[in-house]
């Protein structure tokens, strides 16, 4: 029974994904549609290709800067491969776990410093690692929308967006003061998220700066991926000016990142059909820009499929007394 419950999970994923683009599709104008994607510039899309792996290489810096002070001293490019890895298994996993699992698992096998003021196994602290560099990475890119929508009022997005918005923001700035609140509440020993959570909490606590300097890759990160959005608008002739993709981007960004449909799709062109209509663009716009960015991703995807397979994994023997 626990075996087939991913199997479910992965099936009633699927299910929500392909309901919401036939829904979708059903309410578009089939030759608009299809004389939108035909017109799509490669050289653009070549180029948001390109932008977006460069993302994802900065989004590796950021996470050597997370696991640092948990013991880990790999160089920058074994960062990359492990994180290249992770894309592609985000890409064939249910959600996003699968990707993360294998962070964790090359991490570990990569080897740390022995350190006996950082409590936890070399799995424990990877997994830290992972944990942490997706709530600084979401964090930050709602903290984006919500600046967008500041500086950039005359964009009449819905009030209640706008309001979600403001309340996710705030809730991540109260979660981070509230922060070390919790390394007095929390038990010495009991369920595993505690351990995982001192851990993370003596780490930072011990090396101040590495947790702001992660949120300062995390808003380059973001921005260039904002940019990247305005690429693909101009790969498909649709005028998107570049200030509202710093409100388009994070606002579907953080929708789509609900764990109710297969890697955001159908999410994701839903966002965007919706984000759309705000600035006069129709439907079939929205679904064509959608499903270009997600071949964007796989693309990129494919890429960490290909570093996977000539990637060798360290022998048994190789590994560390410490983390076998």
């Amino acid at each position: 029974m626990k075996k087939a419950k991913p199997a479910l999970i992965l099936l009633l994923k699927i299910l929500v994904s392909g309901g919401l683009l036939a829904f979708f599709f059903t309410r578009t104008h089939p030759e608009r549609f299809f004389s939108t994607l035909l017109a799509a510039d490669f050289s653009y899309i070549a180029l948001a290709m390109v932008v977006y792996l460069a993302t994802q290489a900065v989004s590796a810096a950021r996470w050597q800067v997370l696991a640092r002070p948990l013991g880990f001293e790999q160089p920058f490019g074994r960062y990359l491969v492990f994180y290249l890895i992770g894309m592609f298994f985000n890409l064939f996993a249910p959600g996003t776990v699968g990707g993360d699992v294998s962070r964790v698992y090359y991490l570990a096998q990569s080897g740390m410093k022995q350190d006996e003021t950082i409590p936890g196994g070399p799995t424990v602290r990877g997994t830290v690692s992972v944990l942490v560099d997706r709530i600084v990475g979401m964090a930050v890119l709602v903290w984006v929308g919500a600046t967008g929508l500041l500086l950039f009022p005359e964009y009449q997005v819905p009030t209640t967006v706008k309001l979600i918005t403001f309340a996710l923001a705030a809730g991540f700035i109260l979660a981070g003061v509230m922060v070390p609140l919790l390394r007095r509440l929390l038990p010495e020993d009991g369920h595993p998220l505690a351990v995982k959570l001192r851990v993370a909490l003596r780490s930072y606590r011990a090396h101040g700066r590495a947790l702001p300097n992660a949120v300062a890759i995390s808003v380059i990160v973001h921005l260039i991926q904002a940019w990247v959005h305005w690429i693909l608008g101009n790969a498909l002739s649709i005028d998107i000016p570049l200030s509202y993709c710093f409100i388009l981007y994070p606002l579907v960004g953080t929708f789509s990142a609900i764990p109710i449909s297969l890697n955001g799709l159908g999410l994701r062109e839903g966002g965007y059909i919706f984000m759309f209509a705000v600035i006069g663009l129709g439907t079939e716009k929205g679904i064509v820009f959608g499903l270009l960015l997600f071949f964007v991703v796989v693309a990129n995807s494919l890429i960490g499929g290909l570093v996977f397979l000539l990637h060798k994994s360290p022998r048994p023997s190789a590994v560390p007394d410490q983390i076998r």
